[in-house]
């Protein structure tokens, strides 16, 4: 007998906890940051501390970014990130839209397939136009980026 009481609690708390975790988790979901190409967690602050790197990303919609490649409903895309001497980070798309072509990482400055150069905030040295730069904030350890309002560097 004392058994069967046994289960019969044990079942019953299962059953409680399920209840409760049925009820809680969408609350957990409707308080927690939307998860979406406005709010996207690029890399974390120490990545982003050890200086400029370039970053491959998946979005959730195709934008029409420089450099951006479609798949399906999605895009992928690199970007560069880098400590901003100002204070803070920045993002810029790693595509020349001059020469539509990919940026790489040179030893102190960005450059393209044709010899064009920018600062790593997307500024040009010896360029005829900036690359694309996306507005950043910094939250919770994260460097978040906002692929919705492409913007010019230094803006």
């Amino acid at each position: 007998m004392p058994i069967a009481r046994y289960a019969i609690t044990a079942l019953l708390a299962v059953v409680a906890i399920t209840g409760v975790l049925l009820l809680v988790r969408p609350f957990i979901f409707s308080w927690s940051a939307a998860r979406d190409d406005a709010n996207y967690p690029v890399v974390s602050v120490s990545v982003a501390d050890g200086g400029p790197r370039l970053v491959e990303l998946v979005l959730n919609d195709q934008h029409g970014l420089p450099g951006e490649v479609p798949e399906g409903e999605h895009a992928r895309m690199m970007v560069v990130v880098a400590p901003d001497p100002r204070g803070g980070y920045t993002a810029v798309a790693a595509w020349s839209s001059t020469h539509d072509c990919p940026v790489t990482l040179a030893d102190d400055r960005l450059a393209d397939c044709a010899g064009d150069t920018w600062i790593y905030a997307g500024i040009p040295i010896s360029a005829a136009e900036p690359l694309v730069a996306f507005p950043i904030t910094e939250r919770n350890g994260a460097v978040i980026a906002d692929f919705t309002r492409p913007m010019d560097p230094g803006t």
